[in-house]
């Protein structure tokens, strides 16, 4: 298929992209590695990790991904490719197919080892009327990697990193070829590096433009990340719905600004549905999740954007997706964007794919009342909350939990009760001040339900509401000598109090303030009227009254 122009460096055609597969891919052309480019530098590691996704490939009888090649069309007096980026992959693959020749012609394969040789690695080309390697390496890495494709090694190359991927790789297929009548596990290889591992190919018109798709592939200067990778995937097995598919990618690109923040989605929208995934796993989980089926490929970007809708919307309370007027999610959006419970938001998803849209939002707001409660206990952000959070939605997901009580139980471990909730409520110290303001605005709800007064047309989230020191923070010690001094920055010498009346204060001390907390409309704060008196034991005596309190504005249940 041909790509769109990419602009700059005056580029004078489209490029193509194509899939292909990497073996077929060196079989069919000749491929050079310009002087330029840096030397071969994958390690032990990244050769080993490759050899086990192949061999995982082939267990589950499914194609592998390998990433991108960005290549330019031969110049004129030159019948050979010039690769731009995937060199290491190139490299090591042929290197592999060394080793694969090699081992075949220690099993007596002389045949099969022949074919290996001809096909990949070095034979007779039509075009340019000779014998060549397919793939040619720079400077740096020309001299052992010719010895190789000779059977041969310089002890001056013994350590270079070709050379110790060569071994491995022989040693990997040592393994699998213990003797010759298990010689097939040998073409197994060379099948599935011909016709399963996949590649998308750019095809540049001329060096200029190679870079420019290189540094367009990859802008952030690095690796592609899962986003890229499962682009490429979802292309590739897209089939006839190719166009539909490259629709949807392209919506969910667009709503959003780093690749990262889409990747997050891809996992929440995944743990959603199948439970706990790490981040490490998730490319392979993905994969195991559509198949290689254009119907699947599709099925999968209708449900993504259909998330996608919901992910963002929790990070903006005015966008119209919250188009319900019977529940109000306002203050849970505010608190989602302070508090940034993340390990919950699969839950929430799962909630808006499974229910009924008021149900998932009034779930929506249970949710961020039990994370409250599970913050202030100290069990989130941990694996557990993760885990737990993630059966619970797959619950959802899956039928088993059909309303708030199931959720509810699913998430037990995580909800203190109400005596747990409390005492961790007034030791908790000292927190941010964008959360401490969504703390007291849910406890003024409380205190106003119980002065009876109506308070609903104020709003906590306003800039004209500020966090009032009680005591002044400029004078701590006051409080008290010691720890008694570190109680200004709690929540027990914290009110809400409209900005306006609080331009004048500055550091006067409580009993100074009194008169003007009256004058407030938040309750909390006019119940301050007629301080005679505020030190460290006022200070944890109110401490456990809003603990109370938060008991009420966070239920249990």
């Amino acid at each position: 298929m041909t790509g769109p122009t990419i602009e700059g460096n005056a580029v004078a055609r489209e490029t193509d992209f194509d899939h292909d597969q990497v073996g077929h891919l060196l079989a069919d052309h000749l491929i050079e590695v310009p002087r330029f480019q840096r030397r071969y530098a994958w390690t032990a590691d990244n050769v080993g990790e490759y050899l086990s996704d192949l061999a995982e490939a082939r267990s589950k009888d499914r194609d592998y991904f390998v990433g991108t090649v960005v290549l330019t069309q031969p110049e004129d007096d030159s019948f050979r490719r010039r690769v731009v980026d995937g060199q290491q992959r190139l490299a090591t693959t042929s290197i592999l197919l060394v080793a694969i020749r090699d081992r075949l012609a220690e099993l007596g394969k002389a045949e099969q080892a022949k074919r290996v040789q001809e096909r990949y690695l070095r034979g007779y080309e039509l075009q340019a009327e000779g014998v060549f390697e397919r793939l040619a390496l720079g400077p740096h890495d020309s001299e052992p990697y010719l010895g190789l494709l000779e059977g041969q090694v310089a002890a001056d190359h013994d350590a270079h990193p070709l050379v110790v991927s060569y071994r491995l790789c022989k040693q990997h297929v040592e393994g699998l070829t213990p003797d010759a009548d298990s010689y097939s596990a040998l073409m197994d290889i060379v099948n599935q590096l011909e016709k399963r591992v996949q590649i998308l190919v750019a095809v540049a018109s001329n060096i200029q433009e190679a870079y420019v798709i290189f540094e367009t592939l990859n802008d952030r200067g690095a690796d592609l990340t899962t986003a890229d990778l499962l682009k490429n995937y979802l292309f590739s097995a897209s089939g006839a719905y190719l166009s539909t598919v490259e629709h949807k990618w392209v919506q969910l690109e667009s709503a959003f600004e780093k690749p990262e923040d889409l990747v997050r989605l891809i996992r929440f929208e995944l743990i959603s549905r199948k439970g706990p995934v790490r981040t490490s796993k998730l490319y392979r989980a993905i994969q195991e999740d559509i198949g290689e089926s254009g119907v699947t490929a599709n099925t999968y970007l209708s449900r993504l954007v259909k998330a996608k809708d919901a992910y963002v919307a929790l990070r903006d309370p005015d966008s119209d997706y919250w188009k319900s007027d019977r529940v109000d999610v306002r203050d849970s959006l505010l608190a989602y964007r302070r508090f940034q419970f993340e390990s919950s938001i699969p839950v929430v998803l799962a909630g808006f794919a499974s229910w009924g849209f008021d149900d998932a939002c009034r779930l929506l707001n249970k949710v961020l009342i039990w994370s409250v409660r599970a913050l202030f206990a100290g069990n989130i952000g941990a694996k557990l909350a993760e885990d737990t959070f993630g059966n619970t939605a797959a619950s959802i997901s899956a039928g088993t939990a059909v309303n708030q009580v199931d959720v509810r139980a699913g998430l037990d471990k995580l909800i203190p009760s109400d005596d747990q909730f409390r005492a961790a409520f007034v030791r908790y110290g000292v927190m941010p001040g964008s959360r401490v303001k969504y703390i007291l605005g849910m406890i003024e709800r409380v205190e106003s339900d119980i002065a009876r007064r109506d308070t609903s047309a104020l709003d906590w989230s306003s800039r004209g509401v500020t966090i009032e020191h009680i005591h002044p923070k400029s004078q701590p010690a006051l409080l008290g000598e010691g720890s008694a001094a570190t109680l200004v920055d709690t929540v027990g010498n914290l009110t809400l109090l409209e900005k306006k009346l609080n331009k004048d204060l500055g550091s006067k001390l409580p009993t100074e303030k009194a008169a003007v907390y009256g004058e407030s409309s938040f309750t909390m704060t006019r119940a301050l009227t007629g301080l005679d008196q505020w030190d460290a034991e006022a200070v944890e005596r109110r401490m456990e009254r809003l603990a109370g309190l938060a008991c009420r504005a966070w239920p249990e249940v």
